[in-house]
């Protein structure tokens, strides 16, 4: 089959976000089965990659990379079905999909795009982090575009999680579908050792590293809560630790520059590393920590847990569903004073082994077996197994 690939967002070789990963994870693997795959792009730099070809639609200029900031100026806020439409009658002009079997797209800006084609939206936001980032009025308007969507038989939506397919079902129907992302153990294989990454990146041997994998978001992330929490611990014990902090996008530069002055002030040891590979920093740290607010996902707890890596996480419905049948999990219930408990114990240490978990939890994630069930989908294989709860889909989430 020949497959588009719609992203609102430049596709890096090297972006780290969970929704970049996505579209990489998705795209090489459908190429490496035979088909035949193009990603779009808003903006950026054309290119190609394991197969794939990456085209911009350089919608800001030459080589420009949009943020959330230059979308909504050029786009307007999403408060009325109006904004969809004018959205799709300029992006139709740049792009004819006519040649494509089907388009996966990963935004609901292109919820008015191409309705002639077979498209699977895949939802990358619950509802919680929509209305934070956008409101509730747009919020609104999105999901009442969403249920009109619906009623074309070509449309499809996934939702990666369990826990918010029950919510979407419940909004469109049989045309949602749940399918938890893929794991591509390639990137996460690091042929160094220890000693020269830490050496390499100026880290301290003797000290617990804890590692953040998401990027510096300052409300939904909350990059924050570690040095908060270790503020109220014993100095001592603070001492004892290296925060490491990743997901350096320039677009959080100034929130790396609040974080960096919040450790300053309280005496943490807090480094910002752009590793050349996130496999780097997992290969280093003595625990991970993801102490989201929200995640309709959540790659990063993921690629921990599957690494064994003692993994402390807010006990929120996503990750607390990654978790389950994991190894190495701690669930932070009551946020900074949960955490600052843990930090002031000697939990991390007594846990530093790394734990496999089985083979049965893996599975589940299996790169392959999350391309097939989107394949499957345009198929209309998935048509009668729709209930992920009483189904053949079912044996794959236990």
């Amino acid at each position: 089959m020949k497959i588009a690939i719609v992203s609102p967002w430049f596709i890096a070789p090297d972006a780290v976000g969970g929704t970049e990963r996505f579209v990489q994870d998705l795209s090489s693997t459908l190429s490496k089965i035979g088909h035949e795959v193009d990603v779009y792009m808003l903006s950026g730099k054309s290119y190609q990659n394991n197969n794939v070809r990456y085209i911009s639609f350089n919608l800001f200029g030459e080589n420009i990379i949009a943020d959330e900031y230059m979308l909504t100026k050029k786009f307007g806020e999403l408060a009325t079905p109006d904004a969809f439409r004018r959205i799709a009658n300029e992006l139709e002009q740049k792009a004819n999909f006519e040649d494509y079997d089907f388009l996966q797209i990963n935004s609901h800006l292109f919820l008015k795009c191409w309705r002639d084609k077979k498209r699977i939206f895949t939802l990358h936001a619950n509802h919680e982090e929509f209305t934070i980032l956008n409101g509730e009025p747009e919020y609104n308007v999105m999901v009442s575009t969403m249920k009109e969507e619906a009623k074309n038989r070509s449309t499809y939506f996934v939702t990666p999680s369990l826990f918010y397919y029950d919510y979407w079902h419940e909004l469109l129907g049989n045309c949602a579908f749940y399918i938890p992302h893929g794991l591509n153990t390639e990137r996460l294989k690091c042929n160094r050792d220890r000693r020269s990454v830490m050496e390499q990146y100026g880290l301290d041997h003797g000290l617990i590293n804890i590692l953040l994998p998401s990027r510096l978001e300052m409300v939904q992330k909350r990059p924050g809560l570690i040095l908060e929490a270790l503020s109220k611990i014993d100095p001592k014990k603070r001492r004892t630790y290296q925060i490491l902090f990743t997901g350096l996008d320039e677009q959080y530069r100034e929130n790396l520059n609040i974080l960096q002055r919040i450790a300053n002030k309280n005496g943490i040891n807090a480094k910002f590393i752009q590793f050349n590979s996130i496999s780097e920093g997992y290969k280093i740290t003595d625990a991970v920590l993801i102490p989201s607010k929200s995640e309709s996902f959540g790659y990063a707890a993921l690629e921990s847990l599957f690494l064994g890596i003692p993994t402390i996480l807010s006990d929120i419905p996503t990750l607390r569903e990654i978790s389950l049948g994991a190894e190495n999990v701690i669930l932070l219930r009551k946020g900074c004073l949960d955490l600052a408990k843990i930090l002031n114990s000697e939990v991390i240490v007594a846990n530093r082994q790394r734990r496999t978990p089985p083979q049965e939890w893996a599975q589940k994630y299996d790169l392959s077996l999350f391309v097939e069930r989107y394949i499957d989908i345009v198929r209309d294989k998935l048509k009668s197994y729709n209930n992920p709860h009483s189904s053949i889909l079912w044996r794959y989430n236990q």
